[in-house]
């Protein structure tokens, strides 16, 4: 068999959905081994850990990775091609969101991914095989790359940086289903029976009567500012789907360079049940006040604090919010 001279740099997450993660990465590892791939793996012990291994492997070619930021358990194998950092994700959105805010140089970095979490969007955008063994063996035999948009948000938040994100970023509705998911005994308990997605749907229906909207004003590009007495929320996705499979923007399309704004205004609570419903047959833009646009830059200011989310992460509430298509990702599967 011919060998692959490709080298990977392996981040686990081994809570993900329960543990998904690091049973994936015992299956991966024997195909792996059989088929004499060059890998190094680092399994994660605390949030944010993802990002400091990212960093410290594209922040140069030659630099060593410090032996206390995850579990090596690397393999002594010789480097195949030099140019690039070959990195592979196993575990969930929240999992590729760090990896992504992580990368130093995108040039030379390709990221693949195995996902085991709970939401999977990113795998359900990408038409990502779900199976492992599938998954890998095509990822290794057969790879295919995407030059794929990121997104890049900041925000008035005291103390907080530029942050990325790989499928969408938004406030309001959204947001607290994410915050709200983030905290919820009850995904533990769904992940384990495989159904860690009707967390997102419960929560969702819950937000319906919780979330009160809140004055705005939104800027598209140079477009005059929309005044908005009443925004229930506002999402800029380079992908289709959000918070565990929900199409808030059909024809978005992750490599126009350009992000889909799904924008809902005030409406009564019976429109807004009959809308989530009819937003899983991608039908939610028949009703007059949820509008999908486009744009390269789009900029929030709300009267009061608002959760906002990056690929379903929750940090902070804030008031004022700029996202903008800012740059591309090589992805390959």
């Amino acid at each position: 068999m011919e060998r692959i001279t490709r080298m990977y740099h392996i981040i686990v997450n081994p809570t993900s959905s329960s543990g998904k993660g690091m049973d994936a990465w015992r299956e991966i590892k024997d195909i792996l081994d059989r088929k004499n791939v060059a890998y190094k793996v680092y399994v994660l012990r605390k949030p944010g850990e993802a990002t400091m291994v990212a960093g410290k492997l594209t922040a140069g070619r030659n630099m060593a990775l410090n032996e206390t930021a995850a579990m090596d358990q690397s393999k002594e194998v010789v480097r195949g091609n030099e140019e690039d950092i070959n990195i592979l994700v196993i575990g969930g959105d929240g999992t590729l969101n760090e990896v992504l805010n992580g990368i130093q140089e995108f040039d030379h970095t390709t990221l693949s991914c195995i996902q085991t979490g709970s939401g999977n969007d990113f795998a359900r955008n990408m038409h990502l095989e779900k199976n492992v063994e599938r998954a890998i063996t095509h990822l290794l035999e057969n790879p295919e790359e995407i030059a794929l948009d990121y997104g890049e948000v900041t925000t008035n938040h005291q103390g907080s940086s530029a942050k990325r994100f790989l499928i969408s970023s938004g406030v309001g509705y959204d947001a607290n289903i994410c915050e709200e998911v983030s905290r919820s005994r009850l995904k533990m308990v769904l992940n384990k029976i495989h159904l860690g997605k009707l967390v997102y749907v419960m929560i969702g229906v819950k937000q319906i009567f919780a979330k009160k909207t809140v004055r705005a004003k939104l800027y598209l590009d140079d477009a005059p500012v929309m005044k908005l007495p009443e925004l229930f929320f506002v999402v800029g996705m380079n992908h289709m789907y959000e918070g565990g499979g929900i199409p808030f923007c059909p024809n978005a399309d992750p490599t126009d360079g350009r992000l889909d704004v799904c924008l809902v205004k005030g409406m009564s609570r019976l429109k807004l049940l009959l809308a989530v419903v009819l937003v899983y047959f991608k039908k939610h833009l028949l009703f007059k006040d949820i509008t999908n646009h486009r744009c390269k830059k789009m900029r929030l200011v709300t009267e009061t604090p608002q959760w906002i989310h990056m690929d379903g992460e929750t940090p902070y509430q804030v008031n004022e919010v700029i996202w903008e298509s800012k740059g591309k990702l090589r992805f390959v599967k």
